[in-house]
């Protein structure tokens, strides 16, 4: 065995990086005079053993959907007291680690979070799926006792500033795998899972959609104020048969939370509206009944008749509305997310991705109310159909 054999051979228990730059350092060096050449081991090991403070994961062989499926093992069950409710000081160290990432935009900007991200228990990622890379943090599988607390990625490079938000994904059943297709399918930014069942430790004791004090609300926030012209995208599931108030043919809620058919609101409700296979979307408003957008989205139907699935207090909407963002509630009905198949929840999937990366989406100008006053009949009876 030559000298840079010798000294390349004890660092193989280093870490995947620490071990790729000693190999290439040492092999380097190993031409010159062995003097230099223990000097570059003793350099390399004494920055290999600072970096092993901190894990850096590369992660190359997953797809975003395949991901999200190995993190939905990691998530806290119901009922399990797996989810541990961060101190004020915890909430605060992981808000700085996410403007971090945010920041980050090189692997040594990664490196350079470990240590910060291993006090707390997580991981820093860099993953390559296809054509993008993604930044994040995950929480570490080598901990005693995991927390409940997520799993958050950033999209290098990404066009737009979409947030796309998973609050319950393991109550609302398929919402993560319907979210991660339209996460890999679109420009989105960012992807935010929570780490636990909403009912973890009791009823409602882990739903970030209404926890103001998590920690998923902190990297929510974190993401959305350090965007421009953010749009967050948080998708739901709902069952029929518990809202007994809905038209008995919904397959989908759309809501801003805020009362108002936005922009992309009217967008994705006419995109589900008009895919093959007559599927029905409906919007949460406070217009007027005869409101051109409201017959445009509902039909005859009241806005407010969807108040149950509105998103009116919903912690993240309440916090995009207020930063100026724009806020997309999304409640899929049973027959996209189960009973429909792995065909309706792709084309769920697909359909959010394309809202999400369309920029022709667009409320009918004071102009065309009279254009959109003759189709209401038509609406009208499309919503008045039986199903």
């Amino acid at each position: 065995m030559n000298v840079a054999k010798k000294l390349i051979a004890p660092l193989s228990v280093l870490t995947p990086r620490c071990f790729a730059i000693a190999r290439f350092a040492i092999t380097r060096f190993a031409i010159t005079r062995l003097a230099i050449t223990r000097l570059a081991f003793a350099a390399i090991v004494l920055f290999c053993a600072a970096a092993a403070n901190g894990e850096l994961l590369f992660i190359s062989d997953q797809t975003i959907q395949s991901h999200a499926a190995e993190l939905k093992t990691r998530i806290a069950q119901r009922d399990s007291q797996g989810y541990l409710v961060p101190s004020q000081q915890q909430r605060a160290d992981f808000r700085s680690l996410a403007n971090e990432l945010w920041n980050a935009s090189s692997i040594a900007d990664l490196q350079g979070l470990t240590s910060d991200a291993e006090a707390i228990g997580y991981d820093v990622l860099s993953l390559t799926a296809g054509d993008d890379t993604y930044f994040g943090l995950q929480e570490s599988n080598t901990i005693a006792q995991p927390k409940g607390w997520g799993s958050f990625l950033l999209r290098q490079g990404a066009a737009g500033n979409a947030l796309i938000e998973v609050a319950h994904p393991l109550a609302d059943i398929n919402t993560l795998e319907i979210s991660a297709q339209a996460f890999a399918d679109s420009d989105s930014r960012g992807f935010l899972i929570a780490g636990a069942h909403r009912n973890a430790n009791g009823q409602d004791t882990a739903d970030v959609a209404h926890l103001d004090e998590s920690i998923f609300q902190e990297v929510h926030q974190s993401f959305a104020e350090n965007a421009a012209e953010v749009s967050v995208w948080q998708i739901h599931g709902f069952d029929i048969d518990i809202h007994p108030e809905l038209p008995n043919y919904s397959d989908a809620i759309v809501s801003a939370g805020t009362g108002d058919v936005t922009e992309i609101l009217f967008g994705l409700d006419q995109r589900i509206d008009d895919l093959e296979g007559d599927w029905d979307s409906f919007s949460f408003n406070t217009l007027d009944v005869d409101d051109p957008l409201n017959v445009a989205t509902n039909g005859d139907i009241a806005g407010n008749t969807f108040s149950s699935l509105a998103a009116t207090t919903n912690i993240q909407q309440l916090h995009t509305t207020s930063i100026g963002g724009q806020f997309v509630h999304i409640e899929l009905e049973q027959s996209f997310r189960i009973d429909g198949g792995e065909s309706a929840r792709q084309l769920i999937a697909q359909t959010i991705a394309d809202s999400i990366s369309s920029s022709t989406n667009a409320i009918p100008e004071p102009g065309s109310f009279v254009f959109v006053g003759l189709l209401s009949g038509i609406f009208a009876i499309r919503r008045r159909r039986v199903h």
